[in-house]
């Protein structure tokens, strides 16, 4: 059975217990499995900074097609989470596979016991689903994966957002904004195909009263010109107070082109878009909790998340 997902506006978000020095961090895998190379790597940061890890035999499993293996990562992850020592989940990757899991997830009992879920790329399904099904706090942040690869900032901030006890005043600057305006609104957002891909099924994104924020890598300009215009066709940007942009990796020849391109399709939305935000599919990917209260601010080129 599909479960039901509420309609905006949600109930005042929740903030996850944080996790602290000594405590359990689960590693899932919902999407794609991950080699014992990137593993090993990501795992031994996480150790040393003094977290226990639990893992599964499954996040290194290639993944057969069917619906019986989508139930089975369902039910992998229902058990990750209910485990009582664990207090935190962090995917091991992104890559495919987590919106066939959506459907099998039961949410009233990840609901019994909030955890922090921290993930990007194709986990923004599981992402966007917790934070608007159940009013949670979740995090886009690196995966296990991409723990190596962080710059030391990166890093720093996935370690802030893990043990921080609730919301925190962060300001990124020296954004760059491509379209004027200020706005105030509960952020979230992600990987632009990923959440896409929501559009026509049961948990499709709508974010009136948001600030969105996007990101995407390995796109042709002409495909994320669709992209943008499948949401706005879709209505799943109306009532958007302002977006924020991410790393776009990969996409077009020129950073000047790519930013003419999202200008011009967001611009029938008459909000603040901003770009340049330190997220996303690149070394600086800074850990952002999804369900905060944010403002946005073209004059200053600032994105402001605040309690």
């Amino acid at each position: 059975m599909i479960p039901a997902v509420p309609s905006p506006p949600f109930r005042s978000c929740l903030w996850p217990p944080p996790v602290l020095p000594g405590e359990a961090v689960a590693v899932a895998a919902p999407a794609s499995p991950v080699s014992r190379e990137d593993w090993d790597k990501g795992v031994a940061i996480l150790k040393d900074w003094g977290f226990k890890v639990v893992c599964g035999l499954e996040v290194f499993e290639t993944r057969s097609w069917g619906v019986e293996t989508d139930r089975r990562l369902a039910a992998r992850f229902l058990e990750i989470w209910q485990e009582a020592e664990v207090k935190a989940i962090v995917g091991a990757r992104g890559g495919y596979g987590s919106l066939k899991v959506l459907p099998h997830l039961e949410l009233a009992a990840l609901e019994a016991v909030p955890k922090r879920l921290v993930g990007f790329s194709d986990l923004t399904n599981l992402l966007w689903h917790l934070h608007h099904g159940l009013g949670l706090v979740t995090f886009h942040g690196p995966t296990v994966a991409h723990l190596p690869v962080l710059t030391p900032a990166a890093r720093e901030s996935f370690w802030h957002w893990l043990t921080a006890p609730g919301p925190q005043t962060v300001t990124f600057s020296d954004l760059t904004p491509l379209l004027p305006g200020s706005a105030e609104g509960v952020l979230a957002g992600g990987n632009l195909t990923t959440l896409c891909h929501l559009l026509g099924t049961p948990f499709a994104p709508r974010f009136r009263d948001y600030i969105l924020f996007l990101e995407d890598q390995n796109e042709a300009l002409y495909r994320l010109d669709r992209l943008l215009h499948h949401l706005l066709l879709a209505g799943a940007l109306e009532g958007v107070k302002g977006v924020v942009l991410g790393a776009f990796t990969g996409c077009g020849s020129s950073r000047e082109n790519l930013l003419q391109v999202l200008a011009t399709a967001l611009a029938p939305l008459k909000v603040p878009v901003l770009a340049g935000l330190p997220v996303g599919h690149q070394p600086d990917n800074h850990t952002l909790p999804l369900g905060v209260r944010s403002r946005l601010d073209s004059q200053n080129g600032t994105l402001t998340l605040a309690p």
